[in-house]
């Protein structure tokens, strides 16, 4: 089949938008069009019309029309069904279907058009894989998108690591003033090298000799700022300040904002909670911050090549007078599960009755920063022991497109997941089309993913499935999948169950508790 021009003309025969694929004057094809509608009866049913040279296969667009000029040896059949193309695009690039949303979607229209009929004769193409050619998605410019990622990354750690120094350096301003620019005696020890802190040289305790980098100083607050973070020094001079917005911060909120982006949680400096941490949680005298990061690495055909979990407690101390204390805790009895004290605890303690107290019971925790007091780690390689398994099964269909079952299962009995994100690649330049799917679905055609969200899986909805198809046929192409999640309960058993004095009362403590995905992947 010949086809010599494509053209949306009104029931006039003025030509609105037209291309022709062959050699043809202007004036031709003004006339052909000119001429079309005298053609064509009130009453007629057909979709095409002959002169003595040339076809006319045409289609109604509300008050225009959709015409094809071929020759008259062209294939009707064949002609009809790239005349239903050329309509849809039509409708898929113009909101109205009038003369003036055809003008202005004339650039992109002739376009579309080109990509339907080159030098006269139809492509090999469909709706999907025009659309998929007008959205132009560049390698260059995701390479570029990575590039300022990546950049915006390093700025949050950056920004991160400045308020951690800022932090410190406004603490032992303050440490000064407090005590006339002489270190404070109150701190933790009397400054033995091998104590947590304290005046002169072993003001650095939990700094020096350990693999914490947490300061140590300590101040007196006053009453009524008994149970709360000691306030910020005032401003010395036009130095650097926390929180003022940097030029370079500014370039990547104004990147940010361009594409889109959004900040994902980066862990602190130093393997814990930074010392300005606020917590979520109304503090108490004694808080608490339990957390825990999950690393798994699934097989797609079945067994684990990897699974890690690694935990902090960390403990801050509000109120100087309750800084003497001991921590009862619930530790479960896994053999899998190596724990580790701070130098400065008793260890002895901790592995014969699960307490957390010091060497030394007569010198106070450190007040005013979080500490880490116990550190744990659970490596497995059994598969029965990962907390949500995921599972893909993709069948080719034999006619170029593949139906997909995405599943999941909540393994663990104790633990309830929020805002759970398994994301799955697809081949291919089509869209998929979602079957039945638990919770939500999100495609990413930037990104060829799949977004699957589910706010909480639990023991109502242990499991769940997601079906899709797409057209392709490499099975191969849907992973590695990956899934996020956090939960307010943690994988190993370990919880504070009471707080003493060590006059033995009981003392009031909050706590927070976090489970979160560190990696989290189906190869």
């Amino acid at each position: 089949m010949v086809v010599l021009a494509a053209s949306i003309c009104t029931k006039g025969g003025k030509a609105v938008v037209s291309r022709q694929f062959v050699e043809m004057p202007r004036a031709r094809i003004e006339g052909l069009l000119a001429s079309f509608p005298k053609l064509i009866g009130a009453s007629d049913q057909h979709t095409f019309v002959e002169t003595e040279t040339v076809r006319y296969v045409y289609q109604p667009l509300e008050e225009l029309f959709m015409v094809l000029v071929t020759n008259k040896q062209s294939n009707i059949l064949q002609d009809i069904d790239t005349l239903h193309l050329f309509a849809r695009s039509v409708s898929e690039y113009c909101r109205s279907l009038d003369e003036r949303e055809i003008a202005r979607q004339s650039f992109d229209l002739i376009m579309v058009f080109d990509e339907i009929i080159s030098l006269g004769f139809r492509e090999n193409v469909g709706l999907p894989q025009i659309r998929t050619i007008m959205e132009m998605e560049s390698h260059e410019e995701r390479v570029q998108a990575e590039i300022a990622k990546q950049k915006e990354k390093e700025a949050n750690d950056k920004a991160k690591l400045m308020a951690k120094q800022q932090e410190m350096a406004r603490r032992e301003a303050k440490q000064r003033g407090y005590a006339g620019g002489r270190p404070s005696s109150t701190g933790f020890g009397s400054g033995s090298a091998g104590s947590f802190g304290g005046a002169g040289s072993g003001a650095a305790g939990f700094r020096a000799g350990s693999p914490y980098s947490e300061p140590s100083v300590q101040t007196t607050p006053r009453p009524d700022d008994r149970y709360q973070s000691p306030a910020p020094a005032p401003s010395m001079g036009k130095g650097m300040q926390l929180g003022r917005k940097q030029k370079d911060s500014a370039m990547f909120d104004s990147i940010k904002a361009d594409e889109g982006l959004v900040d994902s949680p980066q862990p602190a400096a130093g393997g814990g909670y930074a010392a300005a941490h606020a917590p979520a949680v109304h503090a108490e005298a004694i808080h608490f911050n339990i957390d825990e990061k999950i690393s798994v690495t699934a097989n797609k055909d079945g067994g684990l090549q990897s699974m890690e979990v690694k935990g902090d407690l960390m403990l801050r101390v509000n109120d100087p007078s309750k800084a003497q204390i001991r921590v009862a805790l619930r530790v479960g009895q896994d053999p899998n599960i190596q724990y580790k004290t701070h130098p400065n605890v008793d260890k002895q303690l901790f592995t014969g009755d699960s307490v957390i107290g010091l060497k030394d019971p007569s010198k106070p925790f450190p007040t005013g920063s979080a500490l880490p007091v116990v550190r744990w780690r659970y490596v497995s390689k059994d598969e029965n022991a990962v907390p949500l398994a995921i599972n893909c099964w993709p069948s080719p269909s034999g006619n170029g497109t593949s139906d997909v079952n995405i599943e999941y299962e909540l393994q663990s009995n104790t633990l309830e997941l929020r805002d759970v994100v398994i994301s799955i690649p697809y081949p291919g330049n089509g869209v998929p089309t979602i079957g039945d799917v638990e919770g939500h679905y999100q495609i990413d055609r930037q990104h060829h993913t799949i977004e699957w969200q589910l706010p909480i899986i639990d023991q109502s909805n242990k499991s769940g499935v997601l079906e899709f198809s797409v057209p392709s046929e490499d099975v191969s192409a849907f992973f590695p999948i990956r899934a996020t999640f956090t939960s307010s309960t943690t994988f190993c058993e370990i919880d504070v169950a009471e707080v003493n004095s060590i006059q033995g009362e009981s003392v009031v403590f909050s706590k927070e508790v976090m489970l979160q995905t560190e990696e989290y992947v189906v190869v």
